[in-house]
């Protein structure tokens, strides 16, 4: 899981230039908008991303519809703070569309607030004086991911490391540290799909009849990846 790589263009077109280009020549003679090989493969990426993912249609269509709109008006953000902090930029606004769905304003009982539904002691750690502002929450939840993804040295590749800082953004790395501990096994061993069955079993003060928050934990990682890798997709170039 989680194991991503940019989509190599390139490498493609350079493996499939004659199938392309015959299926682009098969394209034009229909009289459709023109095309290109690059544009026929994209669009096959996403097809493909969009039908792996487990997400409701309904909600592909809402992260569809947010896309073309309300992610515009920050993209450039996104892409700035993801350079600073040396994150990717699908992946911060990935975080940010789970936390808020790109929405400034947002707020929710527990007092988390903005586009990167900060608290207030995280907020303060990084150095963001109003939660709502969404320049100063962007900035401050890439920030707290980067700064989690140098104290997080758990996980077995790149991707359950990437897991494991999700799961730290949502629950709180002395959370994700203590049910690691709960696992008493080697933490350098630990993949990210032994904290997921671990954290589903969990017991909390903080759980609810019907959800436990280490389920919520769980669906926040996946979600997150699958929000991910539908912005790849729509971003391949």
């Amino acid at each position: 899981m989680f194991k991503i790589k940019k989509i190599q263009t390139v490498k493609f077109l350079a493996k499939n230039t004659i199938i392309l280009c015959a299926f682009v020549t098969f394209l034009g003679c229909a009289k459709e908008p023109v095309v290109t090989p690059v544009s026929v493969y994209c669009n096959i990426i996403s097809e493909k991303l969009l039908a792996f993912s487990r997400l409701s249609n309904f909600e592909k269509q809402k992260f569809k519809e947010l896309s073309s709109t309300r992610l515009q008006k920050y993209k450039e953000d996104f892409i700035e703070a993801a350079e600073t902090f040396e994150l990717e930029w699908e992946l911060l606004a990935a975080v940010a569309f789970q936390e808020s769905q790109w929405n400034p304003k947002a707020r929710s009982a527990t007092q988390v607030k903005g586009m990167m539904m900060l608290t207030l002691p995280t907020a303060a750690s990084v150095g963001v004086t109003d939660r709502l502002d969404p320049i100063q929450s962007i900035f401050g939840g890439a920030q707290y991911l980067a700064e989690l993804n140098q104290i997080v040295e758990f996980g077995t590749s790149s991707g359950d490391k990437i897991a494991f800082v999700l799961a730290a953004y949502n629950l709180g790395i002395t959370n994700v540290n203590n049910a690691i501990e709960g696992l008493n096994r080697n933490p350098t061993k630990v993949t990210w799909l032994d904290l997921e069955e671990y954290l589903i079993k969990m017991e909390s003060s903080m759980d609810s009849r019907s959800y436990s928050r280490g389920q919520q934990t769980v669906d926040f990682v996946e979600r997150v990846r699958d929000y991910y890798y539908l912005l790849l997709g729509q971003n391949c170039k």
